[in-house]
């Protein structure tokens, strides 16, 4: 068995595929969109264009991510962690993922990493960026 976490993007699940490949070199594994998965008959007007479903891996953990289709917005109680391997890669993925959101925390040492800092990215979505781990810190 295996969890795959699976993020909504209600109407911008395009923009946050293209903003992930870029931010974070995330690789798209596959996007499929409603008028390319349902049969023709089944697709409401004007939604044949929006994200069914896409994967992609980040870090090389599989994540898929969809437009919604129902599942209510926001990501409370959710948070993804960047485990950098050096702290100028951290700086550059906290920098990228501020990008039309905003830094929690800037990059810190901590007693667990020699840096640590937090940002929430435009589409809402929580960061941890870590690089360093110290002590054998999980």
């Amino acid at each position: 068995m295996q969890a795959i976490p699976t993020l909504y993007f209600p109407g911008a699940c395009d923009l946050a595929l293209s903003f992930y490949r870029d931010a974070v070199g995330a690789d798209i594994l596959f996007h499929h969109r409603v008028g390319d998965i349902v049969d023709a008959a089944h697709v409401r007007p004007g939604t044949a264009h929006l994200t069914l479903r896409a994967g992609l891996v980040i870090g090389g953990v599989r994540f898929y991510l969809a437009g919604g289709h129902g599942v209510g917005t926001g990501f409370q109680g959710v948070s993804l962690t960047l485990s950098c391997a050096s702290a100028d890669e951290a700086e550059r993925m906290l920098a990228a993922l501020a990008d039309g959101g905003a830094v929690q925390m800037p990059l810190r040492a901590t007693a667990w990493a020699e840096v640590f800092g937090t940002v929430v990215d435009r589409f809402g979505l929580h960061w941890i960026i870590e690089a360093g781990k110290r002590h054998d810190a999980a």
